[in-house]
């Protein structure tokens, strides 16, 4: 999608050239702008504009988001040192209904001044929650560092600037090391392509010993278009429109065979896992019989746990593999989006905490900090594992973050991989997460994913028709919600 159109850019070039040339001199004057505050010259994005100045006006900011509360607080805290005439108020809601309380916040206009968003971005540009911050994401330096897959995210509707990426947990492929031993198969590159991890699938099967190729949290429909297409979303989304046909039907027919197969484990809580396991409840990962995880990157922390290494387990990170014939890095990843609320009173303070909180260096320096410090009451760490990876592509930063991770080859070489990100579709796409409810899981075709792997339907007779609907269906939703 592109960020914005020809003639918007040479506007903002004439109004540019226009207020240089109003300045010369070397003289400039105190412009008023929104929330009281003054424009400033200091720093500059890409446009040349410059980022206003924060006020000293004693003001309040409240901020809402489901991260760890006292990573929160740790932040709040740094935030309000750096600046001693904000204060900053943490909002607590449910994790579970965060829409909705959303919505109850909205209609007494409590709405947070700062705050994450939930799934469906529909939702948030429906309800008008999401205030324009294209002013100042455009004029701050600090927006080049974000990586690059992640810069442009959050123009929905191509011009304006409504959210950013606020954490960053990538998709992450466990491969149990021992097993691999067990059975001298040498652990793939970490620079593996999709293809071999679909061959190492097969052969670490190995039903005789009940040993089961690999198990989904998170699945292939999802990484090999973007792998293969070296797409910017899901389901092979390029920036303009959306296809199934190729990735996507190869992915969802390579999964249902292998499901049918037994390549796949058992499904959790079902027959099948109990005569394999002798507990249907026990999870697949846990039982020493599996090769791959298939998963994201907070799992990390409880593959470190006793159970496990008792178990005899050792579960290693490996980025999804590189597309087959791919020329970037890109991989799915769980991105949470940020936003500053269109009623805020102070809307440059409110970007400023937005991406003290989300991508600025500063507040990543803080974040690693608090991983370092912040304790539980009996005096343990409070994260043995660093909540997501940086947001900006800082050596810094990362270099600090890695020093909180296990001294491996294989999270230096996760690390390495791991800055390309591209964000589900559901928060980022309009009219993604709508086609999914009303037509991928729930149209004619039932659960088409259930439908698939149950060999009920034949995923490349139906992907031109989900292709059209699917692209229909963000059409739709952007005339509604934008026009």
């Amino acid at each position: 999608m592109k960020k914005k159109s020809w003639l918007v850019t040479m506007i903002f070039s004439f109004m540019f050239l226009f207020l240089m040339i109003g300045c010369s001199n070397d003289s400039s004057e105190d412009v008023s702008s929104e929330g009281g505050n003054e424009s400033t010259e200091e720093g500059g994005g890409a446009d040349g504009a410059a980022l206003q100045e924060m006020t000293t006006e004693e003001i309040t900011l409240s901020y809402a988001s489901w991260a760890n509360h006292n990573l929160n607080q740790f932040l709040a805290d740094k935030f309000m040192e750096k600046y001693p005439n904000i204060t900053v108020e943490l909002v607590q809601m449910e994790q579970d209904g965060w829409n909705d309380h959303l919505m109850n916040l909205a209609s007494t206009g409590e709405i947070p001044d700062v705050f994450w968003y939930m799934g469906n971005v529909d939702i948030a540009v429906r309800n008008g929650w999401l205030g324009d911050m294209t002013e100042y994401f455009e004029a701050d330096p600090e927006s080049d560092m974000i990586l690059d897959t992640l810069k442009d995210v959050g123009y929905f509707d191509g011009e304006r600037k409504q959210a950013a990426a606020a954490a960053y947990l990538p998709y992450t492929i466990y491969l149990d090391e021992n097993l691999f031993n067990q059975l001298n198969v040498d652990m793939p590159s970490p620079d593996w392509t999709y293809r071999e991890m679909i061959d190492l699938m097969q052969e670490m099967t190995v039903p005789e010993q009940g040993i089961f190729g690999y198990n989904t949290f998170t699945k292939l429909v999802t990484m090999a278009p973007i792998v293969n297409q070296d797409a910017f979303g899901e389901f092979g989304w390029d920036g303009e429109s959306y296809d199934l046909t190729a990735d996507w039907a190869a992915a969802m027919d390579q999964h249902g065979q292998f499901v049918r197969s037994g390549v796949h484990s058992p499904f959790y809580d079902t027959d099948e896992a109990e005569a394999a396991f002798g507990d249907r409840l026990l999870w697949a990962a846990s039982s020493g019989r599996l090769a791959m995880q298939l998963d994201a990157w907070w799992t990390m922390g409880l593959f470190a746990e006793p159970e496990f290494i008792d178990k005899g387990i050792k579960w290693v990170p490996y980025t999804v593999p590189k597309g087959d014939n791919a020329t970037t890095e890109h991989k799915p990843a769980f991105i949470d989006f940020g936003t500053i609320s269109p009623s805020s009173e102070n809307p440059r303070e409110a970007y400023e905490l937005l991406k003290f909180f989300g991508w600025g260096k500063e507040g990543w320096l803080a974040k690693i900090e608090a991983f370092e410090t912040l304790t539980n009451e009996d005096g343990s760490l409070m994260f043995a594992h660093p909540d997501g990876l940086p947001i900006i592509n800082d050596t810094e930063i990362w270099d600090a973050l890695a020093d909180l991770l296990p001294d491996t080859e294989y999270v230096a070489n996760f690390l390495e991989r791991a800055k390309e990100p591209i964000p589900l579709g559901g928060a980022a796409q309009p009219g993604f997460q709508t086609f999914l409810d009303e037509v991928y899981f729930g149209g004619e075709y039932g659960d088409v994913e259930a439908a698939i792997a149950n060999g009920e339907v034949n995923p490349h007779d139906i992907a031109q028709n989900l292709t059209e609907m699917i692209n229909l269906y963000r059409e739709e939703a952007l005339e509604e919600l934008f026009w």
